[in-house]
């Protein structure tokens, strides 16, 4: 049975998530075609840089993957195991840290932005910060 607390950051795990499926399953259709870049300038060049795919594989697939993932350990969650959300935190370090790394990459390699990559490194960031994190035991943390 969820707790309260972890209720709420299950149901926001699984909005989150699913706008990200939305954002970079998008992203995944329109490779290689014009894509609407209305708040920023500069999606063209990020989504056609060198940095775009990783061993021909776009990004924004493994960013679909990570959503996906996502959501469907919250969704099991929401009907109450909630024991996987705690592994959770891994993937999602490791998002976050990818998409801080992608984020440099936009503002200090290529100087361009594009709105898509900036919103989902936001809701991988807010995927981190909803992730229950482990705690440390009694005893581990009187050695330290």
């Amino acid at each position: 049975m969820l707790i309260p607390n972890v209720k709420g950051r299950v149901v926001a795990l699984i909005l989150i998530s699913f706008l990200g499926l939305v954002d970079t399953l998008y992203l995944g259709l329109k490779r290689g075609k014009p894509v609407a870049c209305s708040l920023t300038t500069g999606c063209e060049e990020v989504l056609n840089s060198r940095f775009s795919a990783v061993g021909g594989i776009p990004v924004s697939w493994f960013g679909f993957a990570f959503y996906l993932t996502v959501f469907s350990v919250a969704m099991y969650a929401a009907f109450g195991e909630d024991r996987p959300l705690k592994l959770l935190v891994w993937p999602a370090l490791a998002a976050f840290l990818l998409s801080m790394i992608l984020v440099g990459i936009q503002a200090f390699v290529l100087h361009a932005y594009c709105q898509y990559c900036l919103a989902s490194a936001i809701l991988t960031t807010l995927i981190f910060l909803a992730t229950p994190k482990p705690k440390l035991r009694a005893s581990t943390a009187s050695q330290i």
